[in-house]
């Protein structure tokens, strides 16, 4: 059966076929291989990935992926976040561009934006043009591993912000839980760029070793985490704002319900999905009656205190969507 859709860029249907008794071979029209650069003698590597049969060129022929970005176009207010963006949209290159020359703000600003993502370093710089280049190997990098690297820190994170509320800020204090949130922000944008990476690229899931279901569970759990990390932000400038620590007892009650939220997160990433949501009810049906009795009080810091429930709520929440992510993916690996 030899049959095209008259697009080169649509699919072709091709008869297999045998040669020699031992061999397989397909045969591919010379326009549509022209069109992609496909000759005698080109090498292709086969990947199967579900229900298909992905054809690709060697790693070697892939073309490099440029994001150009212009100061004048982006703002300076807006210039680090799409120098993020395009580094989680997997570019390999990056170049930030001035019509005229750059300022000492705006240079700095992209120096450092760059400096801050994971493998990324400026390879050439003048008055008006800046480039960086990733030293990332796929091959490297471990999902799995990223991923537990944002759980240490986000949990960690959250536990010291809880502690500095309770206890004041002593050893721990809040600048340092903040400026940890940027560790996260960096990982999950590693991750963020790994994931869109293998959704365009099919030779990206034999690098990583990884499908693109598993990287979308990781894509997925990593959001989780990096949101509990602002919240553990957000109690942290509780303990930066408070007139001084709760009164004991409900400072008691701030640590067992945190440390409960943080174990419906561990739960859940443990793969018990159905006790990560139980607990997680649990969990909220406390937090509750305590915003409630809290609400009573006429401390002057009850408004503080009800900003801490909310991010521990929260955080409990995110541990049942990580349930919820968990079960999916097994039910969809199981079908």
């Amino acid at each position: 059966m030899q049959r095209t859709t008259g697009d080169e860029n649509g699919p072709i249907e091709r008869k297999v076929q045998v040669t020699g008794g031992s061999t397989y071979t397909v045969s591919i029209p010379k326009t549509w291989a022209d069109s992609h650069e496909i000759g005698s003698g080109s090498s292709v590597y086969l990947y199967p990935f579900d229900d298909r049969l992905i054809i690709a060129q060697p790693n070697g022929e892939k073309s490099l992926r440029r994001a150009r970005i212009n100061v004048e176009t982006a703002g300076e207010e807006s210039l680090s976040g799409q120098i993020g963006a395009a580094y989680a949209a997997g570019s390999d290159e990056i170049v930030v561009e001035s019509d005229t020359q750059f300022s000492t703000s705006e240079r700095r600003a992209a120096s450092q934006a760059i400096t801050d993502l994971v493998g990324m370093e400026i390879t050439t710089e003048t008055e008006q043009e800046l480039t960086a280049k990733t030293l990332l190997d796929s091959a490297e990098i471990s999902l799995t591993g990223t991923i537990e690297q944002i759980r240490g820190i986000a949990l960690s994170m959250h536990e010291n912000a809880v502690d500095a509320v309770v206890h004041g800020e002593g050893e721990t204090r809040p600048e340092h839980i903040v400026s940890r949130d940027d560790e996260v922000d960096r990982l999950f944008a590693l991750v963020s760029r790994q994931f869109y990476r293998i959704l365009t690229d099919i030779r990206e899931v034999n690098q990583l070793k990884a499908n693109r279901r598993t990287a979308f569970t990781h894509f997925r759990t990593a959001r989780q985490l990096e949101r509990i990390a602002d919240h553990a932000e957000r109690i942290a400038d509780v303990a930066d704002k408070q007139t001084e620590p709760p009164d004991p007892e409900v400072g008691a009650e701030f640590e067992t319900l945190a440390t409960d939220a943080r174990r419906v997160v561990r739960t859940a990433l443990d793969g018990n999905a159905g006790e990560a949501m139980l607990r997680r009810d649990d969990v909220v049906e406390q937090l509750d009656d305590l915003d409630r009795r809290l609400y009573k009080t006429e401390n002057e810091d009850v408004y503080l205190y009800s900003r801490v429930l909310a991010s521990v709520r929260r955080t409990a929440e995110y541990g049942g969507n990580i349930a919820e992510i968990v079960t999916l993916s097994e039910m969809t690996e199981s079908s």
